[in-house]
């Protein structure tokens, strides 16, 4: 009896959040994006954020003005799906159209779209794994290696090969952030005197390197380098829908 009504539970929770999923979405379709993201917002709060929810924000958020809360949901939704293609269509609408900047693809940054970062990681372990064990097992047991310990040595490697561009990749799609705040200026050094070189827009994403004193390390879309505060800059490799700044969309 008990498991029937957990189950009860478990199905009545489903049939709600789908409800509001589609309120959701009829919220947007109706033109209430206010609506449809204070909608999303509790589902993210209550279930977790998906691809598909934070594509779905990224929209509502672009179509509000808000131009760095958009592309936060989009590089992050594509980052849990590298193939979701609403955030790809948004991401092209706001570099071709839209005023932002985004750095291009680097090769190894592509080939890791192919998987999630989740996905190369088992991948690398399971294939690091299995040339180990190949090696191992049989030294364990007195043995040499046979045709079966030599073909799964060779497969592990191959597969272990095929991974660490996808690694790569993923740890450099991971390093970057998004500018929250209008013409946020590019610092020369690190303090809050320093001498503005170039000026960042809204939404302008950017690679990220070493922090220092409540500033990060950046390069440009077009490879000029220096220094944005960390206030200014959201991570993309971060969890839930883009977070309050001050001063910030």
């Amino acid at each position: 009896m008990r498991l029937i009504l957990l189950i009860a539970l478990a199905l009545a929770a489903e049939s709600a959040a789908e409800g509001r999923h589609e309120a959701a979405r009829k919220a947007y379709l109706d033109g209430d994006s206010a609506g449809a993201l204070t909608l999303w917002g509790e589902l993210a709060a209550e279930e977790g954020v998906s691809a598909e929810l934070l594509a779905a924000a990224g929209n509502a958020e672009w179509r509000l003005g808000r131009k760095g809360r958009a592309m936060v949901c989009w590089e992050r939704a594509l980052l849990l799906d590298p193939g979701n293609a609403v955030a790809k269509a948004g991401l092209r609408h706001a570099s071709s159209v839209g005023g932002v900047e985004r750095p291009s693809e680097r090769w190894h940054e592509s080939y890791a779209g192919w998987l999630e970062s989740d996905t190369w990681t088992l991948a690398a372990l399971a294939s690091a794994w299995t040339v180990l064990l190949a090696w191992a097992w049989p030294r364990l047991r007195g043995r040499r290696m046979g045709d079966a310990h030599h073909r799964a040595a060779l497969v592990g490697a191959t597969l272990l090969a095929l991974s660490g561009p996808g690694l790569w990749g993923s740890w450099s799609a991971h390093r970057r952030a998004v500018n929250r705040i209008p013409d946020e200026p590019l610092k020369l050094t690190p303090t809050q005197l320093g001498e503005p070189v170039a000026t960042v827009g809204e939404g302008d994403v950017v690679r990220t390197g070493r922090r220092l004193n409540g500033h990060v390390l950046v390069s440009l879309a077009g490879g000029q380098a220096g220094w944005l505060r960390e206030a200014a800059a959201e991570p993309v490799a971060a969890e839930g829908l883009p977070r309050p700044l001050d001063g910030a969309p």
